[in-house]
């Protein structure tokens, strides 16, 4: 298990903000079988229940002093699972639209793609924004945002 590379349910690119209108998937608890991974992800999709939603917020960068006017918001959730208790986080970077898998919240909330989000950690953290009960199923989320909202095909 551990920290491994992006997947891009698609074309993989690295670093670089052109737009590509996929969705790239970060497991901490793959199995090392893409094909598996995904059939993994497909079953959350189907199955697991939201049980609460929070917002998070940081700097554009680490310089900044204020996060006031300028900032990086990303979306963090739980499911409850027959298997366990999953964390995820749901983001739209100038490149694609990411959606990380952990057992771990400090995973979701204080990584992407396996970096740390905040380098300078005696400044800046995540900082929690709202949180909110919730009692929607995965497929719902998914459904809004790929389906009903088109997200990605909207830069």
């Amino acid at each position: 298990m551990g920290s491994s590379p992006s997947r891009s349910l698609g074309t993989d690119r690295s670093k670089g903000y052109e737009w590509i209108g996929k969705i790239k998937y970060h497991s901490y608890e793959e199995s090392g079988d893409f094909d598996q991974d995904l059939v993994d992800l497909q079953a959350h999709i189907d199955n697991d229940k939201i049980s609460r939603v929070y917002v998070y917020s940081k700097p554009l960068n680490e310089s900044q002093w204020t996060n006031l006017i300028f900032y990086h918001a990303y979306v963090v959730f739980n499911t409850e699972t027959r298997k366990g208790e999953f964390w995820w986080s749901l983001e739209k970077n100038g490149e694609a639209l990411v959606l990380q898998m952990s057992r771990s919240l400090d995973d979701v909330r204080d990584k992407i793609e396996g970096k740390k989000r905040i380098k300078k950690t005696w400044y800046w953290k995540p900082q929690l924004n709202a949180q909110d009960e919730s009692s929607a199923s995965f497929k719902t989320l998914y459904d809004y945002i790929i389906v009903d909202k088109d997200q990605l095909n909207m830069k």
